[in-house]
């Protein structure tokens, strides 16, 4: 092949590849609001999910800095099981009725695994719903299924154990086969229960 070729093909393939990113970048800032907006609306939906009796939820004001360092010292960081954020669930007159809390744990079977958590103002669990789930279908799948999600509820933080891989102890009965997303679950679970001890002041 000549010189000439070369550097002919060259050039049309870069060509093709500017043009490609070129389309690709527009695509994506044209896609970006609509995105947003669904990926909002998708969090709203599990916020009411996990907190049914709530009329407005609003963000939380509270020390990110010292939770990440409570989390830390009760064995949970970003290598582990981390807080996303936390929103106030309130009632149609204003009153606070407790928290919802997106948490993140590193370790699912298919990586990360995102969800809200319900927790009332007396620290009762009103329930998990899942924002990012991808593990395998037929196994870690199944915590998607009320009968897996419904073993947290109800469940109360004064007695909730929060250790690594405390799903026994909560008396949280396994996925059949699935045991890496079972502990998973349970200690993004144990990573809220952790932050709502620590935004009532119940942080020891």
């Amino acid at each position: 092949m000549s010189t000439k070729l070369i550097i002919k093909n060259t050039i049309i393939l870069f060509v093709i590849t500017l043009v490609a990113g070129i389309l690709l970048g527009g695509a994506y800032e044209i896609t970006k609001d609509a995105r947003a907006e669904q990926e909002r609306k998708t969090t709203e939906k599990a916020y009411k999910t996990v907190f049914a009796d709530a009329d407005t939820f609003e963000d939380a004001d509270y020390d990110k800095d010292g939770l990440k360092s409570y989390l830390k010292d009760n064995g949970y960081d970003e290598d582990t099981a981390y807080i996303d954020g936390v929103v106030e669930a309130k009632s149609s007159s204003g009153d606070s009725l407790g928290y919802v809390i997106t948490a993140t744990d590193k370790n699912g079977y298919g990586g990360d695994i995102t969800f809200t958590l319900g927790i009332t103002a007396d620290g009762s669990i009103t329930g998990i719903e899942f924002l990012t789930l991808d593990e395998t279908a037929g196994m870690g799948m199944k915590a998607k299924d009320a009968s897996f999600k419904n073993q947290f509820k109800d469940l109360n933080t004064a007695d909730y154990d929060t250790s690594i891989d405390s799903f026994s102890a909560n008396g949280i009965d396994a996925i059949s086969g699935a045991t890496i997303t079972t502990k998973a679950v349970t200690n993004g679970v144990s990573a809220g229960v952790l932050c709502f001890n620590y935004l009532t002041g119940g942080a020891d």
